[in-house]
């Protein structure tokens, strides 16, 4: 033990609130209630958000207010002295039992949860404490078990996190309203939490580059869900970004709808924006029978190589100052996030056949701007596979109920020692760390997409790319006979701009990326555009509307 006098701590930030204050137990230990990042000026957001939009289409689009979140109240994170006081006691009490000797230093009080750092006499080895954590556990009553982190990495001391008996509530509102996330300069940012020190934990789901979630039901995981989409839609606008939302449970998302003018992808051909059909989730992203995600991977490559760039927010860049031409077929291409609200149903539904398109999707599909979050509440090894794990480096698990289900996820336990209720553990290949997710409510996130819904949008959903049919030789050599009802439509335009490509016809009169291919197939064989060169634009043949009117003519 150590005197009063031998341990001081000056508050984080220079802050003198009397939250901010450390305070000290009799034994020593300090006692630290970090009040984590300084507040932003939410009239700095909105005007941020609102810079630049100029470039992008919809310049009337203004972001939801602020106002629609929640704000709860922070007096929860006044530490109860008596709860500390007592806990300290029974970690020292329940080591000593063992024949370890050890002093508190630190109390570190979080939103959730409280880090006790301890440090053991010398010759005391940290396995031996490691193996006491059930017995901590039951000395201190608590909940959701603790967690020990031996040694806590930078520091020569243990640590051991015990849920606190009043959690304090993150509200989303104080994370997206913090400096941090107002100065960010990320491509996809997502504010998910606070850490154990209180401070807001964002991360660039761009650079990721694809996310794994597990947890069992009811611990936090669509709330989680639901905190990453909102903080998306604060932060891009709808031309920068589109979501493809699969929704096994057919409740989850269902609230998004709405937001279909505006930020939803869709399968061509469907009316809802949400897929629930598991019949049309393979379609979506399965690649051997020329499924639609893949496709639109592949398009975006060929746009890249084109461009000469190594990425989206070069070729972006690019395309901003006026380098693409959109004769050439270029356009401003939009961050696709795939969310998957149940992956273990997508693997029931659909068998192994959906695992190979998924890695394929992983491993190309960062640079064309397409980034995964899969979600399950069975993190067993068949739904969890070595090959899904090797390509999604950054894992959250929230509470899961056996040590074999946290090992599959984290590769380490500690997922089962969680209280639930959005506490989780962030991995990215490096350190474990400990937040407390924000909450957001159905409430506010209604009010959000009603808000979003009411301003301008686009005709419809952004359309990925259909799926091309095989032909035979015998139906292309007919295929003017099947012509598609837009062809005339197609022809007149192609013969007044002199201009013939698939994206052009794609742009124009908003069809998916194949049907738009096969209406130039069919200009080709009536002789009205040139046969494909490579990359160059294709040659019109027809000089004027007149020959053309004949043309169909005598087609009909």
């Amino acid at each position: 033990m150590v005197d009063d006098e031998e341990a001081s701590l000056t508050p984080r930030g220079g802050d003198t609130s009397p939250e901010s204050l450390p305070s000290q137990l009799s034994s020593g230990m300090t006692i630290e209630v970090a009040q984590g990042d300084e507040v932003g000026d939410e009239s700095a957001l909105q005007e941020r958000l609102a810079s630049g939009n100029g470039t992008h289409d919809l310049p009337g689009y203004t972001f939801p207010s602020l106002d629609l979140l929640e704000r709860y109240d922070r007096e929860a994170m006044m530490p109860d002295m008596e709860e500390i006081s007592e806990n300290e006691r029974q970690i020292i009490d329940t080591l000593e039992s063992f024949k370890i000797k050890a002093r508190p230093t630190k109390a570190t009080v979080g939103p959730a949860v409280t880090l006790y750092e301890i440090e053991p006499d010398a010759g005391i080895k940290i396995s031996k404490i490691r193996s006491l954590e059930d017995d901590i556990a039951r000395s201190l009553k608590s909940e959701g078990g603790i967690r020990i982190i031996a040694p806590i990495p930078g520091k020569g001391t243990i640590g051991i996190e015990v849920p606190n008996k009043r959690p304090q509530t993150v509200a989303l509102y104080s994370l997206l309203t913090s400096r941090k996330f107002v100065e960010n300069n990320m491509h996809l940012p997502v504010a998910i939490g606070k850490t154990i020190t209180n401070e807001v934990f964002m991360f660039d789901l761009a650079k990721m580059p694809h996310l794994l979630i597990a947890g069992a039901t009811g611990q936090g995981k669509s709330v989680g869900l639901n905190v990453m989409i909102t903080s998306l839609l604060y932060s891009k606008h709808p031309s920068e970004l589109k979501f493809v939302m699969i929704d096994p449970k057919m409740l989850e998302f269902s609230i998004y709808e709405a937001l279909g003018h505006h930020y939803l992808a869709k399968l061509p051909e469907e009316g809802s924006c949400i897929i629930t059909d598991m019949n049309k989730v393979v379609p979506t992203i399965y690649t051997q029978a020329h499924k639609h995600l893949c496709i639109e991977m592949d398009n975006r490559y060929k746009l890249l190589s084109d461009a000469r760039v190594r990425n989206i927010a070069e070729y972006n860049s690019l395309f901003d100052k006026g380098e693409l031409s959109t004769a050439d077929g270029h356009a401003r291409l939009p961050y696709i996030v795939l969310i998957v609200d149940e992956f273990a149903d997508l693997i029931m539904t659909s068998g192994k056949e959906v695992e190979k398109p998924i890695a394929r999707i992983a491993q190309k599909a960062r640079a064309a701007g397409i980034h995964m979050v899969l979600a399950t509440q069975r993190p067993t090894t068949d739904i969890i596979t070595g090959t899904i794990k090797a390509n999604f480096p950054a894992r959250i698990a929230f509470k899961v109920f056996s040590a074999v289900d946290s090992k599959t996820i984290l590769d380490a336990p500690g997922a089962n020692h969680l209280v639930g209720r959005g506490d989780m553990l962030f991995y990215q290949g490096k350190d474990m760390l400990r937040l407390q997710c924000a909450l957001v409510d159905t409430p506010e996130t209604q009010q959000i997409v009603d808000e979003i819904s009411l301003q301008p949008g686009y005709s419809g959903a952004y359309q990925l790319p259909e799926a091309p049919v095989e032909e035979s030789d015998e139906s292309r050599a007919i295929s003017l006979d099947k012509r598609d009802p837009l062809f005339d439509q197609v022809a007149t335009m192609v013969v007044e701009t002199q201009q013939g490509s698939a994206s052009k016809i794609q742009r124009q009169f908003e069809i998916g990326f194949n049907r738009a291919g096969r209406i130039m197939d069919q200009l080709e064989a009536a002789g009205i555009v040139s046969a494909q060169h490579g990359s160059k634009p294709r040659e019109v043949l027809i000089s004027d509307i007149f020959t053309l009117n004949n043309l169909l003519e005598s087609l009909r």
